[in-house]
């Protein structure tokens, strides 16, 4: 099942929860979905970082549940939350 996802930055908009992309460490491996629960502003120490964080829960295998703060230049909005019609 694959759902078509846009490749702008997502913006965030506090304090709503959202559904995601969440591109891999490094642009290494296929984007994970993930729901965003939470928003921390934080402080900008380069200017490839990001000024907000974001707590998101991914399944990035079958069994396993994760939870962490990602920068916000990792998550891509998800352009349509339905489900897919098939392949």
């Amino acid at each position: 099942m694959f759902v078509y996802c846009s490749e702008v930055t997502f913006e965030p908009r506090e304090p709503e929860s959202r559904h995601v992309w969440v591109r891999g460490s490094g642009d290494h491996g296929p984007p994970a979905a993930g729901v965003v629960v939470s928003w921390q502003h934080t402080a900008v120490h380069n200017a490839n970082a990001a000024a907000w964080l974001a707590l998101v829960v991914t399944t990035p295998f079958e069994d396993l549940l994760s939870v962490s703060w990602v920068g916000a230049e990792r998550l891509i909005e998800l352009a349509d939350s339905s489900p897919a019609d098939g392949p």
